[in-house]
């Protein structure tokens, strides 16, 4: 019996259990499923909170649901990974397997930029959202500004999906007249893997909303209302700041990365070093034919899921090589409360990323939200 062990439930996990689970389900197979955390929430639940959309537990489900849907989950804290075995250490013991998948993400780094957690709000945590809420519920007048403080960073359209939704917010409760709104990004352009063209039309769009953008702007810490860069600095009644993202620390001890932040996969088919060991998603770095890296984005995890998923399944059935992962993938960006862009990109193609954008509509915003419904009812049934 063919057991496969995945590490890690968000967008990618959950997608290679449960695809696995749907492929393999006329044979005897294991599927263990491990994550620190019992419930799942989808990212874009803390913008929504942030601005009072909608609760963030509202979309929240418990990964335990998985039991009953040919899936064995474990909440567990992995300490350990031995990838030449196949082998993982838990805070409650080990577990083996035949195929291994990581999918433990990337994590948000606010102690690598001096006075980020003391001094802003960084929603890209749960725990930060109540404060920013907060903050921007209260303000009457004054700047807020968010600041893009280090990359790479999940979803690299959200800071901009972030700063409109503050716009929106501010201008729902009568108060953006009084109050100054600005975006800064260390990068040299605001949407570096959609290229000028990409950039240029967030551009635009922030100016239709006239929010101040800033490109090149690289923080060297953050002070009581202040953001200090290495040119400047920009006094702020409110700030909510993007912190840099590493691979957890458990994936770094146990040599998945070499030298470098993340581990390396191969682009079309998600393998690493290992024989049978694959990664996905965010804690993954793939290279593009113009130096960029492939987003970091839960659609990539997801998709990368399915290939990887099928690979699996193809060789525990012995039906051959599965489809290539061909690096394609999309995201909505909500320009206000009532519409939403929609980016569509083909990372793989040379000599660089051919990435569309569709302008802002109340049907990429409904097409958003159910997104979210279908992959919940998707992954843990209605």
């Amino acid at each position: 019996m063919a057991r496969v062990l995945i590490l890690g439930a968000g967008f990618g996990g959950l997608t290679v259990a449960t695809e696995l689970h749907r492929r393999l389900k006329k044979i005897d197979h294991e599927i263990v499923l491990v994550d620190r955390s019992e419930h799942f929430t989808m990212g874009l639940r803390k913008l929504w909170a942030m601005v009072e959309i909608e609760d963030y537990g509202v979309g929240s489900r418990s990964r335990h649901l998985l039991n009953r849907r040919g899936v064995e989950f474990l909440t567990r804290n992995i300490v350990g990974i031995f990838p030449g075995q196949r082998r993982v250490e838990t805070d409650r013991g080990s577990l083996e397997a035949d195929y291994l998948v990581i999918a433990l993400g990337a994590e948000p780094r606010a102690d690598l930029v001096p006075g980020l957690a003391e001094h802003a709000h960084n929603v890209w945590t749960e725990k930060g959202v109540p404060g920013a809420r907060d903050a921007l519920a209260d303000i009457e007048e004054g700047h807020v500004v968010v600041v893009i403080a280090g990359v790479p960073y999940t979803c690299p359209p959200a800071p901009y999906e972030c700063t409109m939704l503050i716009d929106d917010h501010l201008r729902e409760r009568g108060v953006r007249d009084k109050t100054k709104v600005t975006v800064a990004t260390l990068q040299p352009m605001l949407l570096p893997n959609a290229g000028k063209a990409g950039s240029d039309w967030l551009a635009a769009q922030l100016g239709e909303r006239d929010i101040e953008f800033q490109v090149g702007r690289k923080v060297e810490r953050f002070d009581a209302g202040r953001v200090v860069f290495t040119d400047g600095e920009l006094e702020a009644d409110v700030i909510v700041a993007v912190p840099p993202h590493r691979a957890p620390a458990v994936i770094k001890e146990s040599g998945l990365t070499g030298e470098g932040e993340f581990i390396q996969v191969k682009p079309t088919t998600l393998t690493t070093d290992w024989k049978q060991v694959f990664a996905i998603g965010d804690v993954t770095q793939i290279k593009l034919a113009n130096g960029l890296l492939l987003p970091k984005a839960g659609i990539m995890a997801e998709l990368e899921g399915s290939r990887v998923a099928a690979a699996i399944a193809a060789d525990i059935l012995g039906e051959g090589k599965a489809k290539k992962f061909d690096g394609r993938g999309f995201c909505f960006m909500e320009t206000s409360k009532s519409q939403a862009a929609l980016i569509e990109g083909d990372f793989y193609a040379k000599p660089e990323p051919n990435v569309q954008l569709q302008d802002p509509s109340d049907k990429n915003l409904e097409a958003k939200h159910i997104f979210e419904a279908e992959r919940l009812t998707r992954w843990f049934g209605s």
